[in-house]
């Protein structure tokens, strides 16, 4: 229950405050413990940082809901999955990027680096076997371009920028993602498709 409470507090204020400007004692201070605990349990603020990055960059639920994909065989099912998976990450992710980015620390930058690596991988595995047989993809769009295009799209930047800069919903960023990668990666369906 301390660490859960260590890691809120400083969550709260990496995010509020920027990483460079928060001390082991602010989180300890937000946190309600002595700063030794916070030294006890994660040894340095750097350490508070990276475990509040892996929890929030949490992908259970993924395979399940690709699984579900994969069974209804439809290229666009497999977007709006990925769309909706996007979501779910970049509301819990978009500001825990923010704070890595704009700390400049070499660790923290490494770390997202690693995430940003693991969710192309990810996207990879999930993705390319169903575009490389779909028969969908776009004249001159490759399955290998098409995984890079939904793995630029789904980052948090694009997220940021609308949802944190243009002030649109969740739901709305969700909505927008599924019908622009439908759009510019795949072949409208033929009608036997439709049917």
């Amino acid at each position: 229950m301390t660490k859960n409470r260590i890691l809120d507090a400083a969550s709260r204020l990496f995010v509020k405050s920027g990483y460079s400007s928060v001390t082991v004692e602010d989180i300890a201070l937000e946190a309600g413990v002595a700063h030794q605990t916070v030294y006890a349990v994660f040894r340095t603020k750097l350490a508070v940082a990276q475990t509040i990055i892996w929890s929030s960059f949490q992908t259970e639920g993924v395979d399940e809901l690709m699984a579900q994909a994969r069974e209804s065989g439809g290229m666009e099912v497999h977007i709006r999955t990925g769309a909706h998976i996007a979501r779910r990450l970049n509301e819990r992710f978009a500001a825990i990027v923010r704070f890595m980015r704009e700390s400049g620390d070499p660790g923290l930058l490494a770390e997202y680096q690693k995430i940003e690596g693991l969710r192309f991988d990810q996207i990879r595995a999930q993705m390319s076997p169903v575009l490389s047989t779909s028969g969908r993809l776009r004249g001159g769009i490759s399955p290998a371009d098409a995984v890079s295009s939904i793995w630029a799209m789904t980052g948090t930047d694009i997220y940021n920028q609308l949802v944190s800069g243009r002030r649109w919903t969740p739901a709305r960023y969700e909505e927008w993602l599924r019908d622009a990668l439908i759009n510019m990666l795949l072949e409208p369906p033929t009608t036997t498709e439709e049917a």
